[in-house]
């Protein structure tokens, strides 16, 4: 411990031992050093990417720093319930907001800047700012109505503040967006991930009053050169996607100026961005195509089928396995979202499944699984012209199931029964759509000769065509 701490620290002690009324300024101007002394230091080189090497011996530095915000904490506690002292409402937002933030660029212990210890130091501060305010949990204390419901319920209890007028949540982001801004973020990586953390504790019915604050570090973490700040960024716009209404999404334009921030990365080549992105970009493309100005316009300029069209041209010349498998996970969501209006990409998408369906990818087939629930999708929602795609659908079905019912066709045998179980709900589908088209292409299918495995379940297949046929003779008889 340098000096400096000693004398912090004997401070802190002094004051927990008087029976005085404590002052406001001097607590003050303690926690400003310490807090000072708490903060992740800056990265001499922000260009260069950053590893734990670059932030030796901080979290022991900040262990000492954080107990010493802990014992300070422990003295308003002690002087709030044994001396009934009574805290004004700048002093305590200004220990709060500041004990927070001080708190949150350590409490995880994954960061490279942070340790077990540092963290459960943090983890002890939260828990008292919330034993202080009569809160239950971090997000109760950021949210003025929870804290509202708090503070009533806690009767005799001694709480450092009783007026739950006091927002919390837009003092620690105001403070936080002071010193996290487009120009020093990089410099300061400890800033970003108390943002991602205070993001992921913001109450969902808060989000969107707090979002003039919440969206922009979002939007500049996402436009960066390295992958990992692009993986952030990505999280933090899905988590405020997920969470804020989509008609506040489309205010002010909001939801245009995600989509432009994310649509650049559909070039990407990187599948862990790529596997990130597929599900933001199109959750925010259906925000945006669900503008009620857009409903009385039969064609307009879509973003899902812009999407679907950069897809689907990633997806016809792919060789990597990775990325084969980053698309196809997408393309399910993608058919899902564009419903009806799939049906402009049906050549294009038969083709894609057909080359997809065919080829071995590894024991688990999974991409072959995604094909097979993305023309599931494309059944349910085109089924008024389906029927023009039944046979090359039922072909490239039938084709799946005499590969992966071979002997040594390499698949795993859990993935087999699940393929099997895909192709007949595809078929059961695909029959309710075309029912007369779907049972003269099935016409004969249960005689075809193939191998043992494979035979019975053409069987099973073609049984499905049949059911209805049955129970109209059924009918007619009654």
């Amino acid at each position: 411990m340098s000096s400096r701490d000693e004398k912090i620290l004997e401070l802190v002690e002094k004051l927990s031992n008087t029976d005085k009324k404590l002052d406001e300024d001097e607590l003050t101007s303690i926690l400003t050093k310490t807090y000072t002394l708490c903060r992740v230091p800056p990265l001499p080189d922000p260009n260069v990417p950053y590893s734990a090497a670059d932030f030796a011996g901080v979290a022991s530095e900040a262990e000492i720093n954080l107990s010493i915000v802990l014992k300070l904490l422990n003295c308003v506690s002690v002087a709030r319930s044994k001396h009934n002292q009574q805290f004004s409402h700048g002093f305590v937002r200004y220990i709060v907001v500041t004990c927070l933030l001080a708190a949150c660029e350590y409490c995880d212990q994954s960061y490279e800047w942070s340790s077990s210890e540092t963290a459960d130091v943090s983890r002890k501060i939260m828990n008292k700012l919330c034993d202080l305010c009569g809160c239950g949990t971090v997000t109760d204390l950021l949210n003025p109505q929870r804290n509202s419901a708090e503070t009533q319920s806690c009767g005799n209890k001694s709480v450092l503040v009783k007026d739950t007028s006091q927002d919390f949540m837009k003092s620690t982001l105001q403070r936080l967006s002071e010193m996290l801004n487009k120009s020093n973020w990089r410099m300061y990586p400890s800033l970003k991930m108390t943002y991602w953390w205070i993001l992921r504790n913001t109450c969902k019915d808060d989000l969107g009053e707090h979002l003039v604050l919440l969206l922009p570090p979002a939007l500049f973490i996402v436009d960066d050169w390295e992958d990992r700040n692009k993986l952030l960024g990505i999280q933090c716009l899905h988590h405020i996607l997920e969470n804020t209404v989509g008609s506040e999404l489309r205010w002010y334009g909001r939801a245009a100026v995600i989509y432009d921030a994310l649509k650049p990365l559909l070039y990407s080549r990187e599948s862990k961005v790529l596997s990130s992105l597929y599900p933001t970009i199109i959750k925010v493309a259906e925000i945006l195509e669900a503008d009620p100005a857009k409903a009385e316009k039969l064609e307009h300029d879509s973003t899902l089928d812009f999407i679907m069209q950069q897809l689907l041209q990633e997806m016809a010349y792919e060789q990597k396995l990775c990325l084969r498998s980053v698309y196809t996970a997408a393309l399910p969501l993608l058919v899902l979202a564009l419903n009806l209006f799939a049906v402009r990409w049906s050549k294009e998408l038969m083709d894609v499944c057909e080359d997809y369906l065919a080829t071995f990818e590894g024991p688990s087939a999974q991409d072959r699984i995604n094909i097979l629930k993305a023309l599931q999708y494309y059944v349910k929602a085109c089924w008024p012209q389906v029927h023009y795609h039944a046979m090359h659908i039922l072909k490239m079905a039938v084709r799946l199931l005499y590969d992966v019912t071979e002997e040594d066709c390499g698949i795993e045998a859990e993935s087999v029964e699940v393929i099997m179980q895909e192709v007949q709900g595809l078929v059961v589908l695909l029959h309710a759509a075309a029912p007369n088209t779907v049972r003269e292409l099935c016409r004969g299918l249960q005689d075809v000769a193939v191998h043992p495995q494979c035979e019975v379940v053409l069987q099973s297949l073609h049984a499905v065509t049949l059911e209805d046929v049955k129970e109209d003779s059924r009918t007619s008889r009654d």
